[in-house]
């Protein structure tokens, strides 16, 4: 008698039979989708074999080809080449985890054939297809600004930040960015090529440096080619909008970022310019330290902090005002009186890389004293 082989699919979880059977039974094989766990660890099903077939199939240790002769997964519509995954059996069937997420909305071709269980079934080779719903389409990113704001960098400049309004791919970021003269020609090479790109951990802004092979004076490549940047003349960075996000979208539209470039910056950070403001006692005011010139905005996120006279630390949100010339701390809890010191690391630095008590174009053969070298150095404040 011809079995009647049904196959049902569906992107809600495993589908179970009409009606009860005995474990020893073969039933009608079914094909599902299985989302319990969620579409980012979606496997794919078959039920319906019997507790005989399962036993025989586990005793067959079957090889990556053997379950490849049984059925495999492939991209609907591409090569032949089988989805990466494992193979298993389970009480329930058989099961197949990708290696990596099955795409929304893409289908995916599977092909059974019941004549190479180790218990041939005769019958039809099956041929389908899943698919997890497809999501919801997205907005396309938008490049929201490069940092420094300021519209003056200094001609020794060494990194810039590109902030985007949503995640990006991690495809490499320099084929995307130009840095064009005043004559819209690309100015070669003045970007420094890394083998790893530089993200935030959503990856919403990408770090750019200037090569300092041709920022720092005295070195191979300043000879041979000079800096990127001329003291007085115009720049733009431009974006191209090919660069996709984390969807695999293009960017909504190219970005263009017109600079001046101002005199060198080659001295080093002074603490002794700073001015710190103190918030009032009982308030959640904001603690507000503010400098001569603009400092990388990258680094005042995370290399300044506030403490107590005791070494605590104080929790609180920063917010760094527009042209990075002032940093501003507000805590979670209102202030206590006392005394307080603002905490700066070492590795502060300005837009061109100078660091506290240190240049950028100090020679870079300098022995420098790790032993002695402070990582930190402090302000302090009182809150009254």
């Amino acid at each position: 008698m011809t079995t009647k082989w049904i196959i049902a699919l569906t992107t809600a979880g495993l589908l179970a039979c009409g009606r009860s059977r005995s474990p020893d039974a073969s039933g009608e094989l079914r094909i599902a989708l299985d989302t319990s766990r969620g579409a980012r660890e979606a496997r794919i099903v078959v039920t319906g074999l019997s507790r005989a077939e399962t036993d025989t199939l586990r005793a067959a240790a079957f090889t990556s080809e053997a379950w490849h002769r049984l059925w495999t997964i492939t991209v609907a519509g591409g090569d032949t080449t089988p989805v990466a995954g494992t193979y298993a059996i389970t009480d329930k069937g058989l099961q197949f985890t990708p290696a990596f997420p099955l795409d929304p909305g893409r289908a995916y071709a599977i092909r059974l054939d019941p004549a190479q269980l180790p218990r041939p079934r005769v019958g039809t080779i099956v041929l389908t297809t899943v698919a997890l719903a497809a999501k919801p389409p997205t907005p396309p990113t938008s490049v929201l600004g490069i940092l420094p704001s300021a519209d003056t960098f200094p001609e020794n400049q060494l990194r810039l930040y590109i902030r985007f309004s949503a995640p990006m791919s991690r495809a490499a970021g320099l084929g995307f960015i130009k840095l064009l003269d005043a004559d819209g020609r690309e100015v070669r090479d003045a970007f420094l090529p890394l083998d790893a790109d530089f993200w935030n951990a959503d990856r919403t802004r990408y770090t750019v440096f200037f090569d300092p092979g041709r920022v720092k004076r005295g070195i191979l490549p300043n000879e041979q080619m000079g800096r990127a940047l001329h003291a007085g003349r115009a720049y733009a960075i431009e974006i191209d909008p090919k660069w996709r996000d984390a969807e695999g979208q293009p960017l909504a539209a190219p970005f263009r970022r017109a600079f001046r470039a101002g005199p060198a910056d080659e001295a080093p950070i002074a603490l002794a310019a700073w001015r710190v403001r103190a918030p009032a006692v009982g308030s959640r005011d904001a603690l507000v330290a503010s400098f001569p010139e603009p400092l990388d905005h990258g680094l005042l996120e995370r290399a300044l902090g506030v403490e107590t006279a005791a070494g605590a630390s104080v929790d609180g949100d920063v917010t760094i005002v527009p042209g990075e010339r002032e940093w501003r701390f507000t805590p979670r809890a209102a202030w206590r009186a006392g005394p307080y010191r603002l905490v700066i690391l070492s590795i502060l630095e300005d837009a061109a890389g100078n660091r506290v008590g240190r240049a950028f174009e100090v020679d870079m053969f300098e022995r420098v004293d790790s032993g002695t070298a402070a990582e930190r150095f402090s302000l302090p404040f009182t809150v009254r």
